[in-house]
């Protein structure tokens, strides 16, 4: 199976943006230019397995995700196994019942 760079590129830049990264921060993280970065996130240069791997690992994603193997990150982008929504779900009860616990205790 041949690896689709084009949603490998858009895969990166989804996961970077989510994690609030810059291209120039992540390219340094990585090891890269930025303009290398840029070129795989747009898919005009294909990286090498390293490369990827590292990558993968710098977003806290898995490296299937990252190379269209998988629908949905194996790492959570969240960090805590819950989609976007589900952490808002979370958040928002918190919100509500520290106050209340914090009251009677």
């Amino acid at each position: 199976m041949d690896i689709d760079f084009v949603i490998t590129g858009q895969r990166i830049r989804e996961a970077r943006k989510y994690r609030g990264l810059t291209a120039d921060v992540l390219a340094e993280k990585v090891g890269l230019a930025t303009e290398s970065l840029r070129h795989i996130e747009n898919a005009s240069s294909k990286p090498s397995l390293s490369t990827l791997f590292k990558i993968a690992t710098e977003l806290d994603v898995s490296l299937d995700y990252i190379t269209g193997r998988t629908p949905e990150p194996a790492v959570s982008m969240t960090g805590h196994g819950l989609t976007p929504e589900q952490e808002k779900m979370v958040q928002a009860i918190v919100k509500g019942v520290v106050p209340v616990i914090v009251e009677n205790f």
